[in-house]
């Protein structure tokens, strides 16, 4: 309605809504503000659903490149033994392909000895006073353990608490208790205990504690015996990993003749690593590129940082870890495009099979080391430096943190967020009072139309009684 037409409806004294004349002014001013807050505030939301966006994008990178980072992941050899129930065998990054003979011949034992018999695990000792026990392993002496509850039991506490390489069991025979100790496994570590009830003054001899003896050997120590290739190993422990290079061999029992062991290399898992950095890669660019394009028609994400600097700058940080060398290169195999990794010109990185496969049959070491640095369990806190695939996963885990430039764009955009919607409050508070001043205004014209009509109605009915009494 126009000004004019207000003025002459209320000079017509015919009435109007001045609640509706009143918001319907309000609404002329504040919509198009409100509009404007609330498309800032929809951007501002669409950056964070962005951001959110990059970072899960990031993350399965990350967790692609962290199939390649250990040089456990590149544990292609896979072991055959044809004897499994005498020996164990596990292979790591350094071991070779090739055939062995293995005989076990003897297992490495720990000495065993027993106690002399006792009534009850509580029978007291020395008259119920402490007492000590002396150890010796080889001849020499390890030190002193200390009984201070001077029964079978307590002695047993006291010799597994000592931490000198033995340790005790009470075991109920049924015509007693005996304390069996048990020793480390190696000819060298045959052990005697003997006891001391401590009444002894030097250089006087010590005083055995009566009844406390270690009288008989269940068991003697003795070093593991192998033939490998027909040579024969000895060693003090069942775990050998000192013998073929990369190959451990943990032995259970005697073998029947000698077991025939296989070393071959299955690169199979290697590869579907290097194929799922490559999806991930091209997943990881695509989120990026629907991101950044005002014209994607993908919903909720397309296009929602078109023309923020972030998404070039990690585009180029990502791009780095594939294409710079690596921090441990070989002398053949230095970076990804020694093994068949490459970015295309449509910025996608696909790989070349065959070049792969060369490269793991003739530098397969240097594969490993160029992806992994020969590490394992590295973390954003290890030492550089860390390898390709290593690298990469820390630089992305920093990319990743709260302090990174991705939250602190997401922060920011929440910061703006709050602003809009203060803002948005201050307009809701102006619209209202404004609102108010409106319908005052509007009462008090419609007070004076109101008046003015009844004046013209109070006129025009003494006119018309006039009229008529002339008339008459």
């Amino acid at each position: 309605m126009s000004t004019s037409s207000i003025v002459n409806t209320l000079g017509a004294g015919s009435g109007i809504d001045v609640k509706s004349l009143a918001q319907s002014l309000v609404d002329a001013e504040k919509t198009p503000k409100k509009e404007r807050i609330e498309a800032k505030i929809a951007k501002s939301e669409a950056k964070i659903t962005g951001y959110s966006a990059v970072k899960y994008a990031l993350s399965e990178l990350k967790n692609a490149f962290g199939k390649l980072n250990d040089a456990s992941d590149f544990s292609s050899i896979k072991p055959a033994n044809t004897q499994p129930a005498a020996f164990g065998i596990s292979a790591s990054t350094s071991a070779e392909a090739g055939s062995y003979s293995i005989e076990v011949l003897q297992t490495a034992l720990a000495q065993r000895t027993a106690s002399a018999s006792f009534a009850d695990r509580a029978t007291p000792l020395n008259g119920g006073s402490a007492f000590k026990l002396n150890l010796s392993v080889g001849g020499v002496s390890k030190g002193d353990i200390n009984v201070t509850t001077a029964t079978p039991a307590g002695m047993v506490s006291a010799i597994n608490g000592a931490k000198l390489g033995v340790t005790a069991q009470l075991i109920n025979t049924g015509n007693g208790f005996n304390v069996v100790v048990t020793g480390e496994t190696g000819e060298a570590q045959n052990f005697s205990l003997s006891s001391d009830d401590g009444t002894a003054i030097d250089p006087l001899p010590k005083v055995p504690v009566s009844g406390v003896s270690f009288p008989t050997t269940l068991q003697s120590a003795t070093d593991a015996s192998i033939k490998v290739n027909g040579l024969t190993v000895t060693r003090n422990s069942n775990t050998i990993n000192d013998v073929i290079d990369g190959v451990t061999l943990d032995l259970y029992t005697n073998t029947t003749g000698a077991a025939r062991i296989d070393l071959n290399r299955d690169s199979t898992g290697i590869k579907d690593n290097i194929r799922g950095l490559v999806t991930a890669y091209n997943d990881f660019e695509e989120t990026l590129k629907i991101l950044g394009d005002r014209a994607s028609e993908v919903e909720e994400f397309g296009g929602v940082l078109a023309g923020d600097n972030l998404l070039q700058s990690v585009r180029n940080q990502v791009r780095g870890m594939v294409t710079n060398n690596s921090s441990t290169p070989g002398t053949t195999i230095k970076a990804a495009r020694d093994v068949g990794l490459s970015i295309d010109r449509f910025g996608k990185l696909t790989l070349d099979e065959s070049k792969l496969d060369t490269a793991l049959q003739n530098n397969f070491g240097e594969v490993s080391t160029m992806f992994s640095a020969g590490t394992n369990n590295q973390s954003i806190y290890s030492p550089a430096p860390a390898g390709l695939a290593g690298g990469a996963v820390n630089s992305i885990e920093k990319m990743l943190l709260s302090t990174g430039l991705i939250d602190t764009q997401s922060k920011t955009a929440t910061a703006q967020i709050v602003k809009f919607k203060a803002e948005m409050t201050v307009l809701e508070e102006r619209m209202e009072k404004l609102m108010t001043r409106y319908m005052n205004q509007f009462s008090v014209m419609e007070s004076i139309v109101g008046s003015s009509n009844s004046m013209r109605e109070g006129l025009k009915g003494s006119f018309e009684a006039m009229m008529k009494s002339y008339g008459g």
